[in-house]
């Protein structure tokens, strides 16, 4: 069988795979586990530890080293590794979700850059995600696109997600991160910029309070182990 006739068995191949079908059941997968979306939250059960964060393909490579399970939408791990864990949410994220965070919006302008085989990832979130070369682009958790493009591209093998001028903003962004070089750097630079919260109304008070008494509930559970001791 010569070179080229390979060559296109192999792309009707892909083809046929790599289906609009295909492409909608993997959506809708992501779609169905976006339980806590934009939320960063790391919560002691029992003897796991359950987390929650937007999509973050570095942090899912560290929780899949760290054993970690995905499951209902969240990740779970052994309570007995709890340092490696807050150690890896603080590196990307900036918080370790333990309780509640100051956060901001970072708006960014005239944005393009493109990423082969992989999202389109910016200060540890992620801006779009492309899955092959006919897929089109999925914006990441708590992404206010304002103008420019985003799309898939590239070729069936190597395909592509591509920004293209872009204006948007990161909602829900911890306030902590932007003390990171690489965020101060862009702020000087003019494509970035700090947008403050405005002040928090009643609901999202009452909601931080309810947190608040979880985690003191936990930790309550916590000591009791130690009483007698």
């Amino acid at each position: 069988m010569g070179k080229e006739t390979k060559k296109k068995r192999y792309s009707i191949a892909i083809s046929f795979f790599f289906t609009p079908r295909f492409f909608d059941n993997r959506l809708r997968f992501f779609e169905k586990n976006k339980k806590n979306k934009g939320k960063i939250k790391l919560e002691k059960i029992d003897s796991k530890i359950k987390v929650t964060s937007p999509y973050n393909r570095e942090f899912v490579q560290r929780a899949r080293n760290l054993k970690g399970k995905w499951e209902d939408g969240a990740w779970w791990f052994d309570d007995s590794i709890l340092d490696y864990v807050r150690e890896a949410l603080t590196d990307i994220y900036g918080t370790s979700g333990e309780a509640p965070y100051e956060k901001c919006s970072l708006i960014i302008t005239n944005y393009s850059e493109k990423r082969f085989r992989e999202p389109v990832v910016l200060f540890g979130r992620t801006i779009a995600r492309a899955y092959g070369r006919d897929s089109g682009a999925n914006l990441g958790d708590d992404i206010i696109f304002i103008s420019g493009t985003y799309r898939s591209g590239g070729s069936v093998k190597n395909w592509q997600t591509v920004i293209d001028n872009a204006t948007f903003e990161i909602k829900d962004f911890p306030l902590r991160m932007c003390e990171r070089e690489e965020i101060k750097e862009a702020i000087q630079e003019g494509w970035c910029e700090i947008k403050q919260r405005e002040k928090r109304n009643k609901q999202e008070i009452e909601n931080e309070i309810k947190e608040l008494m979880t985690r003191v509930d936990a930790l309550k559970k916590e000591l009791h182990h130690y009483k007698g001791i």
